[in-house]
């Protein structure tokens, strides 16, 4: 998107941007219920990765700095974070043989170093502060504000229902 869609189509992609705003937000909010309804542990990562890609389209659509800072920023982080998550389920599901939250009550007991890794990367796909995926979502907040104030409120929302489907 940004080294072909932006040169090419400036005048059309500043008609598209409210489209695009309310798409990205339809996009984290029903992925962000979808995960939050979940049981699967890989799908719930799978949706998640989906409610932070919305994340960086609303950043790239921004068309400032910030925006487009953070949403690099999300993704470089995002590919870091949600392939560790899904390393420690394939841990976790060779070990298991199932991948349902429910059977994983006491799993503290049995692997207290993995789970304290297994927290830190939940962490960081939470946004905490001071994890990588917060600088680029605080960026993509600050570049939507500067174009819409609405959207980046509506946005700040989603951070909500991100820490229900995470914890």
């Amino acid at each position: 998107m940004l080294r072909f869609m932006f040169p090419l189509l400036s005048n059309i992609t500043l008609d598209l941007q409210p489209l695009v705003f309310f798409l990205s937000l339809l996009s984290i909010y029903h992925a962000s219920l979808i995960a939050l309804r979940q049981i699967d542990l890989k799908k719930l990562i799978a949706y998640s990765s989906i409610a932070h890609m919305g994340f960086v389209i609303l950043g790239l659509f921004s068309l400032n700095i910030y925006g487009i800072s953070g949403s690099i920023f999300i993704m470089f982080s995002h590919g870091i974070v949600a392939s560790a998550l899904f390393f420690f389920v394939g841990i976790i599901y060779d070990r298991y043989k199932t991948r349902s939250i429910l059977d994983y009550s006491g799993l503290v007991s049995v692997m207290p170093l993995f789970i304290i890794f297994l927290f830190f990367f939940i962490l960081a796909n939470l946004s905490f502060p001071g994890s990588s995926n917060f600088i680029g979502e605080f960026l993509v907040l600050v570049g939507i504000t500067e174009v819409n104030i609405f959207v980046a409120f509506l946005t700040t929302f989603s951070i909500i229902l991100t820490s229900a489907y995470s914890i």
